[in-house]
């Protein structure tokens, strides 16, 4: 058990003795209770890449809500609000659906918004449990995490794919594109351009090397804070360069100890072909966003709206 002490600002001395009523945040260890915060981690330096790795695998845990919400038991979904909302308050974007199910229907018009509601809110509860971004500037942070989703939504919709041997895409929480099923024109342009993509540049190398659980956690880390062609402080440009110094150092060490009976030149040839998805989840980023932004400018699928807009039409304004 965890105690993380509950932060607050004193602002007379007539309030030290309410301050001090406070309670403090319990968080197991073993399971992240549902909270509207999303799982927030300590911060404290990890003191091994196996401890980094622990963590991050119960923050994904967390994430795909292996249980149905203690909040709610009926699905729901909404993009009116912010990007300022979704990241501090994941849940009013989409009940915490379990995103691994028995049965999968076909991604539709009707089902495409609670499909994105799902995976952004998933991806607004993970970076909540990345320590480095509660070190950078507010404006600096969402500029990085806009800029970023759909960039680790689709290496996250890649590898639930690969785990399943899917032949099109699993998009999670009983939604899928199944190539062999009639599909709406609108949407079987979009998820084709994405399913080309994946299996053929990103599960063909997830298959080849059998890339485990663990290095896409870290994978997924590395590549939230690749360096891009955008503005950023000095100082919070600095914090994304040691972060991405620390989850880079984090594979090798993972490579290194998982296969001790790999020598160095084998080691380095599988993190290069790990790394070697990267253009090709910026390729995917750009198609995502590119078909996304179509379709919220025609509104098909209800999908026009404040969030949806200030993530594929507005972000890259942000600067």
């Amino acid at each position: 058990m965890a105690l993380i002490p509950r932060p607050y600002t004193n602002t007379d001395d007539e309030s030290d003795e309410e301050n001090e009523r406070l309670p403090e945040i319990t968080v197991e260890e073993s399971f992240f209770p549902s909270c509207l915060f999303g799982h927030q981690f300590a911060m404290m330096q990890d003191s091994s890449f196996e401890q980094l790795l622990k963590n991050m695998d119960n923050l994904e845990i967390y994430c795909d809500a292996p249980h149905e919400s203690f909040y709610e038991s009926t699905p729901s979904c909404s993009i009116d609000v912010s990007i300022e909302e979704a990241f501090h308050f994941p849940q009013r974007i989409s009940t915490r659906l379990p995103t691994e199910t028995s049965n999968s229907k076909q991604i539709t018009l009707m089902n495409l918004k609670n499909m994105w509601c799902r995976l952004v809110s998933h991806y607004f509860e993970w970076v909540g449990g990345v320590p480095e971004l509660r070190l950078m500037d507010v404006h600096e942070r969402i500029k990085l995490v806009t800029r970023q989703l759909c960039k680790i939504i689709c290496l996250t919709i890649s590898f639930w794919t690969y785990q399943r041997a899917h032949d099109g895409i699993v998009f999670g929480s009983g939604i899928c594109f199944n190539p062999k099923e009639n599909q709406d024109e609108v949407i079987r342009n979009y998820v084709t351009s994405l399913a080309n993509v994946i299996h053929t540049h990103v599960i063909s190398t997830f298959q080849r090397i059998g890339v485990t659980r663990e290095e896409y956690l870290l994978l997924k880390l590395v590549v939230l804070f690749e360096p891009l062609d955008v503005h950023f402080l000095p100082a919070d440009r600095l914090i994304m360069e040691s972060a991405l110094t620390k989850y880079r150092s984090a594979m090798v060490s993972h490579v290194k100890r998982s296969r001790p009976h790999l020598d160095h030149e084998a080691v380095m040839a599988r993190i290069l072909s790990l790394f070697g998805a990267l253009p090709y989840l910026e390729i995917l980023s750009e198609v995502d966003n590119m078909h996304l932004a179509s379709l919220i400018l025609r509104n098909n699928g209800n999908m026009q709206g404040r969030l949806t807009n200030e993530i594929h039409l507005n972000s890259i304004r942000i600067d």
